[in-house]
């Protein structure tokens, strides 16, 4: 049997934003300083740690108040809730033990520092999936930042999140990224899942159905809201979506490559009706250096297959049916690398010809996807609502807009240690 074990090292070039792994402190009494420009905050998330390791490491203010990483790992809203809240470091902090530096090594947990701008943001908030938990935003207002942090050993593969019963409605949007929010406005066409979703056949799409998904050893990852958000489940685990089928005729779903995992060919089979007219696609970016991905869409003898190297701007694609089953492969890329596929079937009005009798009908939830203008980033739109145009076959098409402004984003750097054992 083979195990892994993956660290994700984020860095930030703005704002000042860190993301660290607690093994890569130094122990012995050793004074490490958090060289983020104050006031910030500081989040923990240890859900494997040891408590008694966890108990004798302290992060030091500039008073000499001093706060036990464990204290911190366990600092929540609520009891039964995973969201964190921040120790407030006015001036200066540094962290020590006086554990061995061989002791830190063997932990699993990370720290989060978040800038000022943050810790001023009620509506920024820092969530630890250390168990299964209810996200509900439809109720909320304006535009917001949830920060998700992983660091559950015991999922297979490890730092592995399920995200379920998913419901959204209105003029809600909710995009979804990899890595930690830097602020500011997002660069368009980087998030790796999003609902109302981009195509290159409309410009977004908010669909009434949501199938379940995992984010494999993916430590961070955040949601931006805005008109309210969505509900849903996250917990920690892994649901595999080869060999499952769709849930419904029109719905958008999500995978991504496990960074450890084999080239394999994951397949998902596509709920549909054939009396109806209808189309599908997919969404593809990641970071898979001398690879290709392919998604194919195939029906029968027929077959359509976007075969590409991945970046960080998405590629999206459709095809003017809908298929017997989506097929999802990578080939090529390096050890460590990762990439994400977001998907969705469509179905459309009733094929010429075809007697729909009453009461029979399969329909695609209240109205269909809603159609409510040209979003770029998770700000709100004025756009009018209307219905996709007819999809046609694209071929591959990059419609990316890379924008010439300063981009602010976090470099992604996946540090793979392979642990082998019987």
């Amino acid at each position: 049997m083979m195990k892994f074990l993956i660290f994700s090292t984020l860095f930030s070039i703005t704002l000042g934003q860190q993301l660290m792994s607690l093994s890569n402190f130094k122990g012995g009494n050793e004074k490490n300083y958090l060289n983020v420009e104050a006031p910030f905050g500081i989040y923990v998330s240890a859900t494997s740690d040891s408590a008694a390791v966890l108990a004798n490491i302290y992060v030091v203010l500039e008073d000499g108040n001093k706060t036990s990483l464990n204290q911190l790992r366990n600092n929540k809203l609520l009891q039964n809730s995973g969201e964190l809240q921040p120790l407030v470091v006015p001036a200066s902090a540094y962290l020590t033990t006086s554990s061995s530096t061989t002791a830190l090594k063997a932990l699993n947990g990370v720290m989060f520092l978040c800038s000022a701008a943050q810790l001023r943001d009620e509506k920024f908030h820092v969530i630890d999936v250390s168990m299964s938990q209810t996200i509900n935003l439809q109720t909320t207002t304006g535009d917001g930042t949830y920060f998700f942090l992983n660091t559950h050993m015991g999922t297979n593969p490890y730092r592995s999140s399920i995200i379920s019963q998913w419901k959204q409605g209105g003029s809600s949007r909710a995009f979804l990224y990899a890595g930690f929010p830097l602020g500011g406005t997002q660069v368009k066409n980087t998030q790796i899942f999003s609902n109302p979703m981009v195509s290159d056949k409309f410009d977004n799409a908010l669909f009434p159905n949501v199938e379940k998904f995992s984010l494999a050893n993916t430590v961070a990852f955040y949601l931006k809201v805005s008109n309210g958000g969505p509900s849903f489940r996250i917990e920690p685990g892994y649901s595999n979506v080869d060999g499952t089928t769709t849930t419904s005729t029109t719905t958008t779903g999500f995978y991504m490559k496990n960074v450890n995992g084999a080239d394999n060919t994951v397949t998902i089979h596509t709920k549909r009706d054939n009396k109806y007219t209808g189309s599908c696609g997919a969404n593809t970016h990641g970071h898979l250096p001398g690879g290709k991905v392919s998604v194919s869409v195939n029906d029968g003898a027929s077959q359509y297959d976007d075969n590409s190297a991945v970046n960080s701007f998405f590629t999206p694609w459709s095809v003017p049916y809908v298929g017997e089953n989506f097929q999802i492969s990578s080939s090529g890329g390096v050890d460590g690398g990762v990439y994400y596929v977001q998907y969705f079937t469509l179905q459309g009005p009733a094929k010429s010809g075809s007697t729909i009798l009453p009461g029979r009908q399969t329909t695609a939830g209240p109205g269909g996807p809603t159609i409510p203008g040209h979003v770029e980033t998770t700000t709100k739109s004025s756009g009018q609502t209307s219905i996709p145009p007819a999809p046609t076959l694209p071929g591959h098409v990059e419609t990316t807009t890379k924008s010439s402004a300063i981009i602010k984003f976090s470099l992604f750097a996946i540090v793979l240690i392979g642990v082998f054992g019987v």
